[in-house]
């Protein structure tokens, strides 16, 4: 696989620089529970922790191995997820894609000059600090909340740190898209909508839980008048959405990215590869080899709570054979067609007329 990319901008070689490859020789699950502060209910819990962990080190030994004989472009990273099994990690994944009668929009059929070769929003100012969701799966709601965040900060000049919890209690999930609401699983346009119609708190006014609460009256701090949809399945649109109007909230298939540690991601549809979507992120920029993703785990995890993921597969599309995992809005096709890696052209959009 080719090596990193030397189109990064100055802030990317910071962030590269800043997650390199830590050699795990010597490193055992004792090691693992005291740098994390782990605790566990008892010996039972101990012993199935261990052993998933110790699966888990024996996996990033192999890939990393492989990463520098240059036979892959990123590298694994012991985190707070090494002792979670596929199954406890999906609960945090709970954003399915469901199908949207919201028209889309292409910004690209009135472009009249091209998309600059690499753009980040973090250079912008309109990029807010990287959140952790917790053990909720509550992706969704941080997705749209980062991406209400920034396209405030691009109207206003003025960077608020607004309440994903609004979201999480207040959403009303009747047809069960993307779950059953709350920590349970939703989607970013519901939470469009909620902006459009009652708005979104500030975090200091309704503070993130990590759990459902009941959905109470809270002050509005910002507003939208809606949603725009970019075209499914197309870079081109994406870039220029990204490069003309802001961050946008995108759909991915994150089962593959327990352990990121760093570098251009291209796993989705290799050996380890899984194209279900599931995981609610914000795309703040690009390069011409990679998209800037930014994810709601903390800032421990990946590049700094970053994801770059490649743009080798652009052009290419892959099957998603489960739209109907975490019960997605009925009725849902048996497999589904999702383009670039980890499918992140597949769903993309952004509020509009955002304002206090």
């Amino acid at each position: 696989m080719p090596s990193l990319s030397s189109f990064a901008s100055l802030s990317l070689v910071a962030t590269v620089a800043a997650s390199t490859l830590r050699d795990y020789k010597g490193y055992d699950f004792a090691t693992y529970v005291a740098e994390f502060g782990k605790e566990y209910l008892d010996t039972h819990e101990f012993a199935i922790r261990k052993d998933t962990f110790e699966q888990n080190l024996r996996t990033l030994q192999i890939h990393n191995r492989q990463y520098q004989a240059a036979n892959q472009s990123w590298f694994m990273a012991i985190n707070e997820f090494a002792d979670m099994s596929a199954k406890e990690f999906g609960q945090m994944r709970m954003a399915k894609y469901s199908p949207s009668g919201f028209p889309t929009v292409d910004l690209g059929a009135s472009k009249s000059k091209a998309n600059p070769a690499t753009w980040d929003w973090r250079d912008h100012g309109a990029v807010s600090k990287v959140k952790n969701q917790g053990g909720c799966g509550s992706c969704w709601a941080f997705s749209a909340t980062e991406t209400v965040e920034s396209h405030y900060q691009i109207a206003s000049k003025n960077l608020l740190e607004l309440a994903p919890q609004t979201y999480v209690n207040c959403v009303k999930n009747p047809k069960q898209c993307g779950g059953t609401g709350g920590c349970e699983g939703a989607t970013m346009e519901l939470a469009f909508n909620l902006t459009a119609s009652a708005g979104i708190a500030l975090e200091s006014a309704l503070p993130y839980k990590g759990r459902d609460e009941q959905c109470a009256p809270y002050t509005a701090a910002v507003k939208c008048t809606g949603y725009v949809k970019n075209p499914v399945n197309d870079a081109g649109a994406l870039e220029t959405a990204i490069a003309t109007k802001g961050p946008m909230s995108v759909t991915v298939a994150a089962a593959s990215w327990q352990m990121y540690g760093g570098g251009v991601f291209k796993g989705c549809s290799g050996f380890m590869g899984d194209n279900t979507l599931d995981h609610g992120v914000q795309a703040v920029g690009y390069a011409q080899d990679y998209w800037i993703v930014r994810n709601s785990w903390g800032p421990g995890w990946g590049e700094k709570g970053y994801i770059r993921l490649s743009r080798s597969a652009d052009a290419k599309t892959f099957t998603d054979k489960r739209p109907a995992d975490g019960t997605a809005c009925k009725p849902l096709p048996k497999t589904q067609t999702v383009g670039g890696e980890c499918g992140v052209l597949y769903d993309t959009s952004y509020p509009t007329g955002v304002s206090a």
